[in-house]
């Protein structure tokens, strides 16, 4: 019995990084937009910390580890509908759209929205403008200071 527990874990052993591999490489297609999905979810998490310091809330362990439960939710949700999209709706896809597993990334996208929405209020709640503001605010600066450049050159 201890021999043939011993030959099993050494086949185990032997044959797991076979196996991960294997699996690596199918899940290599959608391994871009895991990793996207998941920087979100870290940048969401980091604004949500950033804005509780600012407006001085308290940071419990039991909302930062809602993140883990959303991480893997994120993560196996864009894996299932890769699965789906793989073995069952690329075919159909593919005749009325030129975009292989699209579904997968219209699923990622969505995600990824929801998380760049949740950024957004945790920065509005700090300031009384969002990101969109921000980020004109920011373009005008550049623009201003290209004039600036552009003048002292002439």
């Amino acid at each position: 019995m201890r021999l043939q527990l011993f030959i099993l874990l050494a086949s185990i052993r032997t044959s797991l990084p076979k196996l991960l591999a294997v699996l690596w490489t199918f899940f290599l297609p959608v391994t871009n937009l895991l990793f996207l999905v998941g920087f979100c979810i870290c940048l969401d998490t980091v604004f949500g910390l950033w804005k509780a310091k600012k407006l001085k809330e308290k940071i419990s362990s039991r909302r930062l580890s809602a993140i883990i439960s959303k991480m893997m939710l994120y993560q196996v949700t864009v894996i299932l509908f890769f699965l789906i999209d793989k073995f069952i709706l690329n075919a159909i896809m593919l005749t009325f759209f030129s975009v292989p597993l699209m579904l997968t990334k219209i699923i990622a996208l969505i995600l990824i929205s929801i998380e760049i929405f949740s950024i957004d209020e945790s920065y509005r709640a700090v300031h009384t403008y969002g990101l969109w503001h921000a980020f004109k605010r920011a373009v005008g600066r550049a623009k201003e200071i290209k004039t600036d450049i552009d003048g002292l050159k002439d």
